[in-house]
């Protein structure tokens, strides 16, 4: 759960900071992201998930220090599974990554930041704990 809200949380901030202030672009892959909303969304992921940690009776199963690496690990593999699976579709030549959910990039487009966010905490937490 943490790190699905930690997904939620970057890719949220990201696209409201990056609608406020971005003006510098991110990747060619993905042309409406921008630096200062990738930036801005990862601090302020990191920020509430670390927050969150300490605060939240259920979470304390894990030291506030563990939600902060989770939270920065969500933050940079959930962005870069977000350009991977925009550069999939480049490479196959579509706009949306299916039909289930249209106006959404596809179903897909829901779960990208997942697919590298997920081993990658996984791997930390083999690691870690």
């Amino acid at each position: 759960c943490g790190i699905i809200f930690s997904i939620w949380i970057n890719d949220t901030m990201a696209y409201i900071v990056g609608s406020f202030i971005g003006k510098t672009p991110f990747s060619s892959i993905s042309p409406k992201k921008t630096w200062e909303g990738t930036i801005g969304g990862a601090i302020l992921c990191i920020v509430v998930i670390t927050l969150l940690g300490n605060i939240i009776p259920a979470a304390r199963v894990l030291h506030w220090k563990h939600w902060l690496v989770i939270s920065t690990l969500c933050a940079v593999f959930g962005t870069l599974g977000d350009l991977l699976e925009s550069k999939l579709k480049r490479l196959a030549g579509v706009k949306d990554s299916g039909q289930i959910m249209p106006g959404h990039g596809g179903f897909l487009d829901r779960f990208d930041s997942l697919l590298l966010a997920v081993p990658a905490v996984w791997i930390y937490l083999k690691i870690a704990l």
